[in-house]
């Protein structure tokens, strides 16, 4: 087993089975380092298994656009080709997960605009691993992914407000792992408890033949006894 493909196959599962085939492969590793590797793998937020998915699609404008991070064209040509890719993009990622909520739409919005702006972004989302969307502030970048600031918002405030999303982020998909480890605990009790059932009602049927064999044998000891006094 290796650890980069426990990834691309974990990274590309939808979100519901995630934590339990993680926690499977973990299981199943040969060693404990690979086991905690593995382990230690975060489950993405919606955003970010939105953009793995897109990835996996690899529909020719995904690299069409992650190219636009080195592409040698002018503000003009840039900006028309960033905004023309991010559309198509977009409408391919709901065809591919359904409808999201619009806070999520943004940060794939935003991931993707990150990726073509900065090509070590760009690498991150080819690598189709993300746990979380990606951002990117650097000159001339705004006007493809920014997100709305409230009108008379300052600066100190917009960096308390992002601060404060990504602790709700970062909570929410803590939370949603913690609900799916739940889950697959329950449900192993569940098998545990039925095995356990089977077992309590395998050992009471063999206490009953136990007896029924002891019982029986008695008897016939005490026919024989009988026979041996005539």
């Amino acid at each position: 087993m290796d650890l980069d493909l426990v990834a691309d196959e974990i990274y590309g599962l939808a979100l519901k089975e995630f934590v339990a085939v993680r926690n499977q492969r973990a299981r199943e590793a040969s060693d404990k380092d690979l086991a905690k590797a593995i382990s230690d793998l975060r489950k993405p937020t919606v955003a970010a298994w939105a953009v793995n998915l897109l990835v996996r699609d690899a529909p020719p404008e995904l690299e069409q656009a992650l190219g636009l991070s080195e592409a040698k064209l002018d503000v003009r040509e840039l900006g028309r080709r960033r905004k023309e890719l991010l559309e198509a993009l977009t409408y391919r990622t709901l065809e591919l997960t359904g409808p999201l909520a619009e806070a999520v739409l943004e940060q794939v919005r935003a991931t993707i605009g990150a990726a073509m702006a900065e090509p070590s972004l760009a690498e991150a989302v080819r690598e189709g691993r993300l746990t979380k969307a990606l951002e990117y502030s650097g000159f001339g970048a705004a006007e493809v992914f920014a997100p709305v600031v409230p009108a008379g918002e300052d600066a100190l405030a917009r960096k308390r407000r992002e601060r404060r999303e990504r602790k709700l982020e970062e909570a929410a998909a803590a939370l949603e792992e913690a609900d799916d480890a739940l889950r697959e605990a329950k449900t192993i009790e569940a098998a545990a408890q039925r095995s356990y059932d089977r077992a309590v009602e395998h050992l009471d049927e063999a206490k009953r033949q136990v007896r029924a064999a002891t019982k029986a044998r008695t008897a016939a000891e005490r026919k024989l006894a009988e026979i041996q006094s005539d």
